[in-house]
């Protein structure tokens, strides 16, 4: 047993929940994160755009459970949706094991 833990700014999260359904995902859980960085360009402006105009930026996590062939197949998708981004801000996604559940 795997879980798959993804973080997309909120721009993509239409994106994410097709990736989800084509990959088969039936249920998977979510949460709003508001992200921050320190990173700025020479002349003192954020470098990620989603996060220029304001403090911060919005982002959405979810997680799901799932065998791992499943959860490979998905950061597979999640890793082709990243190589066609035209922009910054991929999605990150990490499959980590489930040592023990009840």
């Amino acid at each position: 047993m795997k879980v798959v833990i993804i973080f997309c700014v909120s721009a993509f999260y239409n994106d994410l929940k097709k990736i989800y359904r084509n990959s088969g995902v039936e249920t998977y859980s979510e949460f709003d994160v508001k992200g921050f960085t320190r990173k700025y360009d020479k002349d003192g402006a954020a470098t990620n755009w989603f996060a220029s105009s304001k403090e911060y930026y919005d982002s959405i996590a979810t997680f799901t459970f799932l065998e791992e062939e499943k959860g490979s197949a998905l950061l597979n998708q999640i890793s082709k949706f990243n190589q066609e981004l035209e922009c910054c801000s991929p999605m990150h996604a990490y499959m980590l094991d489930v040592e023990k559940f009840i």
